[in-house]
């Protein structure tokens, strides 16, 4: 006689204490690390123009190197945190956007500069969608889509810190010090990861087969009930989930995925363009436009900020109503885009309308990713959101380089806020079917926790045996 025991109810039903709480902080810290990564490039944008000489338009493939990497790292990164965990994965990450940012400090010309950009965007782009994975499954279904809400404004708060820094480290230490802080504070989380985060139990359960694996599951289990003992023989199961030895992209649409899988990844890809071409470009335009720098800068935060207000604003509504508040900000972002073209807007309305295109654009977003990190089954879980986070980014590499052509013809600056709300409306179609599909199939499916009784300990657990 063997007992199973269900490891997703076991995390459905934990407390929020001490421990997750640790994991939950551990994880932001790393998002954080990324967004300011992401976004570090456009502050430092001006200082290398005037330290170099170079022309506007040759920004357009710094600020995109980092972002073509994304082509790159979300594929790389999930198909390792699959394969060899979230915990290794997120580490080797860290270290890339580390490494990376402190060599783009030393550089002293463009190439090597939007070379040591890319590789550090390989691991910027990995290492959020191996985390945004690895939190999915450490949290309680209850507070799925806050968690994951909670990690991943650690990117938009992260690219926002540029904003309140980039002025006094500019005035004091010139543009390599944004990249050396850039670069150091990963290679910290890095070690601190290494010594403090556990491998997500879902992975390990996985994988429970080996002994190792089997036993660092029950060590970790008992931090989420100090009364749980395992015995050598008992079995490991993850409730509600369909998960196969074998891996083939045919997972990645089968069943209500045939549909959900393209409309994520289409939804992903535009709503990208729009928000990195406003995290990178908003800077230049502002000035151009007559905006002082420093009120360019607060733009970009406030749009960043207010982007993550966002996020938080609606991360408990998609816990109880599933998608439909992405398709609200979706519909609602694309007057607010299309009105910063407007002629005559004072510097406090251009502030004002950042602020909410930001919460829109960047708050639909969130949704996204809390979609895409639960419609998956663990064993493509991380390289599901990878393939999500490759289209994020190549929305996010075409929509830097495309202003960049832009200006280079000579369009007006006022015309490309109106550009900016195409696919916008494109995306609030595609999220419309995203809502239907997703409330069929995950928002009123049965909690798996009615499948099992109630075991001891608080477990739901079942016997079987086996001959």
């Amino acid at each position: 006689m063997n007992q199973t025991i269900d490891v997703t109810q076991l995390i459905d039903r934990q407390p929020v204490g001490r421990f997750l709480i640790g994991v939950l902080c551990l994880c932001t810290l790393v998002t954080l690390a990324d967004g300011y990564n992401i976004s570090v490039a456009a502050f430092a944008g001006p200082a290398i123009l005037k330290a170099w000489g170079l022309s506007r338009a040759s920004l357009g493939p710094l600020f995109s190197s980092s972002l073509v990497a994304g082509l790159i790292g979300p594929y790389l990164f999930g198909a390792v945190g699959d394969r060899i965990g979230r915990r290794n994965a997120i580490i080797i990450a860290s270290l890339m956007i580390g490494v990376f940012g402190v060599v783009s400090g030393l550089c002293t010309s463009l190439i090597p500069l939007v070379i040591a950009r890319f590789f550090a965007g390989v691991g910027m782009s990995g290492a959020l969608a191996v985390t945004v994975a690895s939190i999915n499954e450490f949290a309680p279904r209850r507070l799925r889509a806050t968690f994951v809400t909670i990690v991943f404004s650690g990117t938009t708060i992260g690219s926002g810190l540029p904003g309140l820094t980039a002025p006094s480290l500019l005035a004091h230490y010139g543009w390599p010090s944004l990249f050396f802080v850039g670069g150091v504070a990963p290679i910290i989380l890095a070690v601190a990861i290494y010594l403090y985060l556990p491998e997500s139990p879902k992975f390990l359960c996985l994988h429970a087969q080996r002994p190792e694996r089997h036993n660092q599951l029950g060590l970790l289990l008992r931090r989420f009930d100090p009364r749980f003992q395992a015995a050598p023989t008992v079995h490991f199961v993850l409730g509600g989930e369909m998960n196969t030895q074998k891996f083939s992209q045919k997972q990645f649409f089968a069943g209500q995925l045939l549909l959900l899988t393209p409309l994520l990844w289409f939804g992903s890809f535009v709503a990208q363009i729009v928000f990195h071409s406003f995290n990178s470009w908003l800077p230049t335009l502002l000035t151009d436009s007559g905006v002082p720098f420093g009120k360019a800068a607060l733009a970009v935060s406030l749009f960043q900020f207010a982007g993550t207000l966002g996020g938080w604003v609606i991360m408990r509504p998609l816990d109880r109503v599933g998608m439909l508040p992405c398709t609200i900000l979706y519909a609602l972002s694309i007057p607010i885009v299309a009105s910063l073209g407007m002629p005559g807007n004072t510097v406090p309305t251009l502030l004002l309308l950042c602020s909410v295109a930001g919460f829109c654009v960047l708050g639909l977003h969130f949704a996204q990713v809390f979609c895409v990190s639960n419609v998956y089954p663990t064993s493509i879980r991380a390289l599901g959101v990878g393939w999500f986070m490759l289209f994020a980014r190549a929305g996010g590499a075409i929509g830097p380089a495309l202003v960049g052509i832009l200006l280079g013809r000579h369009v007006a600056i006022n015309s490309l806020y109106y550009l900016a709300a195409i696919p916008l409306a494109l995306g609030t179609l595609a999220s419309i079917a995203v809502t239907v599909i997703y409330r069929a199939n995950y928002q009123r499916k049965p909690d798996a926790a009615a499948k099992f009784p109630v075991g001891p300990l608080g477990l739901e657990s079942k016997t079987t045996f086996e001959s």
